[in-house]
This record gives structure tokens, sequence and C-alpha cells, in this order.
């Protein structure tokens, strides 16, 4: 495995698995869809094509950071088929996060209040093939 790639509902826990999986790994960075959304894909909104969008500029960063003998950490709301096809090309590891109280975070969590385009609301996960 030359990288991990988290994936599930805002508040799920992807970024607490990040952190604690970058503790463990040397030469590990953490590639976080929010950081990128907001430095590299502010051109983008959040229907189901912009997302498939942003997730392959998140796939190219992790890319660049294996040739350079990274191991990226990558954690996204949104993932899909094309996207994975490519991680089991360059040997990044895909992991659905899921939560057993996913109701109450969908019920506090600020992601989820009166918006639009919200992954496990309006846009349901891809079921992924495994290759």
């Amino acid at each position: 495995m030359k990288g991990i790639w988290f994936f599930g509902l805002s508040g799920s826990g992807k970024t607490f698995a990040s952190n604690h999986i970058k503790k463990k790994i040397k030469k590990s960075v953490i590639i976080d869809g929010d950081q990128i959304r907001r430095f590299i894909s502010f051109d983008l909104g959040y229907t189901k094509k912009d997302r498939s969008i942003q997730v392959k500029r998140v796939l190219g960063l992790a890319i660049i950071l294996i040739e350079q003998g990274y191991f990226p950490i990558i954690s996204t709301v949104f993932f899909n088929n094309e996207v994975h096809k490519t991680c089991k090309k360059y040997k990044i590891e895909p992991f659905r996060i899921l939560r057993s109280d996913i109701k109450h975070v969908m019920n506090s969590h600020p992601t989820y209040k009166n918006k639009k385009n919200v992954v496990g609301k309006d846009i349901s996960f891809e079921k992924i093939k495994i290759i």
C-alpha cells in the first residue's frame, strides 16, 4: 500500500482516522478534501459533477506525493468508481468510514442543515466495484 483514502459522511470520523494514521507512518501527508476545496477547488460547487472533478484533483495531488516518496492519507466525503480504479493502479487503499450514530450526526452537524447536494442526503454513494 502506498496511500490510504478515507471517505464517508461529514462528521463520520475521517479526520480522526487520518490524524491517527499520520502518527504511525513516516513521510505521510494528510490531504483533506475540505482544504483542497478551499485552496484549489474553490471554483467548484457541490453538485455530483463538481464533486467528481474535486476527487480527481485530490487524486492527482496524491499521485504526485506518491511519486515523490510520500504516503498520502486522503479524506473526502465523495468517492466514485473512476477514482477507485486509479487508486488501485497506484496502490491507494480506499476505506469508507461509517458511524453507528449517523442519524445523530445528520441531525446535529451543520453540513446537513438546510443545504442541497449533500452526500448521504441528496447525493448517494456509488456502489464501489471491487477490482
